[in-house]
């Protein structure tokens, strides 16, 4: 169910831009959805039909509105209908596709559950403050809603595979965030900010299973904590920003100890495409701020995660990671993932996992060491 609570604007405001707003506040998916529609001054005719792109945290959806037709034809607005068929979780973004207009924020629930959110129609560059008392909605800085305190952070898996030279191996992560102060939460009314804090871990560990008493490898530790917030998503501008620190260690202590701890900033850019696929392009780059245990490192993992998600939610995804050193050595890994039950919550689930891996740092104890292809496959219960 879509809720949504907006203002129609002026059409002194649609001078060079199409405006919006939804005629009803609760629209279930798979029913109609209507939206009021100003066109631009210099536009002279309506259009018979307008692309309306929803887009939530994890899926999107381009819904073909239809004109509806009337004896009197309005030269300030008209009403078109579409059905959203995509069953979104949380706050969805909503406007046109390939036209400038405004965006609202809507938030999708089921209709046993209807949170008593108001959300309010927003134009870029434009964010007016509300005036106490007058019922309008509450502007926050991030989308509660969109998903619960404790969620997935990074893929969950468990995979094995062999290399060219059969070294038998499994490897497999365990990942979760956590948000401290939900937007719902006392402290977090108080000071909203605190909303879009999180605190991250992440396990992924190297099991060589063909060896003799098939001992661990490797295990990587990566707690984290980060700030995260909502771009604007026009033009070359991110849609999600992220920006923390995070530590990395082995765990060993010793001559076999390995950590290092980092800053990171890490935009994301959501492009869609038909069919409710999506392209997300999520660089990290980071600054070492202590590698004491592996000072070359930036030799082998460079500066830079370069990240790539394509896919939709409820088939196919594909994931993949390039790092590249400042001495030209170079690591990459591809992710192919496929449902093979049906979506529990969120991004979670049963998937048939493919892994593939080849370069330096598969571990962190061997950053500096080479593995051929890897190839893997097993299942993955979030990605």
């Amino acid at each position: 169910m879509f809720l949504a609570t907006v203002v129609l604007p002026s059409v002194c405001q649609a001078a060079d831009k199409w405006m919006i707003a939804t005629q009803s506040e609760a629209l279930n998916t798979g029913q109609k959805i209507s939206v009021d529609a100003i066109k631009p001054e210099g536009l002279s005719a309506w259009p018979d039909k307008l692309q309306l792109k929803l887009s939530g945290s994890s899926t999107s959806e381009v819904v073909e509105l239809g004109r509806v037709q009337s004896d009197s034809v309005s030269n300030i607005r008209q009403t078109y209908t579409g059905i959203p068929k995509v069953k979104f979780l949380g706050v969805v973004r909503a406007e046109l596709l390939d036209q400038e207009s405004n965006r609202l924020l809507m938030l999708a629930t089921s209709k046993d559950d209807i949170a008593p959110l108001q959300i309010a129609a927003t134009t870029p560059g434009n964010n007016q403050q509300n005036h106490e008392g007058s019922g309008a909605a509450k502007v926050v800085l991030a989308q509660p809603g969109d998903e619960s305190p404790l969620s997935v952070n990074e893929p969950l898996y468990f995979v094995v595979g062999s290399n060219a030279k059969r070294n038998f191996d499994a490897r497999f992560q365990i990942s979760f965030k956590y948000r401290p102060f939900d937007p719902d939460a006392r402290v977090a009314q108080y000071f909203p900010p605190l909303s879009n804090l999180y605190f991250a871990y992440t396990q992924t560990s190297l099991w060589d299973i063909g060896g003799h008493s098939s001992p661990f490898k490797d295990t990587s530790y990566r707690p984290s904590l980060y700030y995260k917030w909502a771009g604007s998503g026009r033009d070359f501008f991110p849609d999600e920003w992220k920006a923390g620190v995070e530590h990395e260690s082995n765990g060993q202590g010793g001559v076999d100890s390995h950590s290092l701890n980092i800053a990171f900033v890490k935009p994301a850019w959501n492009i869609d495409f038909a069919h409710g696929r999506r392209l997300t392009l999520s660089p990290r780059f980071y600054q070492y701020l202590e590698k004491s245990d592996n000072p070359d490192i930036y030799k082998y993992r460079g500066y830079v995660d370069w990240q790539a998600r394509f896919g939709r939610e409820d088939g196919a995804i594909l994931t993949a990671l390039y790092r590249y050193g400042t001495s030209g050595y170079s690591s990459s890994q591809l992710d192919f993932s496929y449902p093979v039950s049906d979506k529990i919550f969120g991004r979670t689930g049963t998937f048939l996992h493919l892994q593939l891996m080849e370069g330096y740092g598969e571990t962190l104890i061997d950053y500096n060491r080479y593995s051929d292809v890897q190839l893997r496959l097993g299942l993955s219960l979030a990605r």
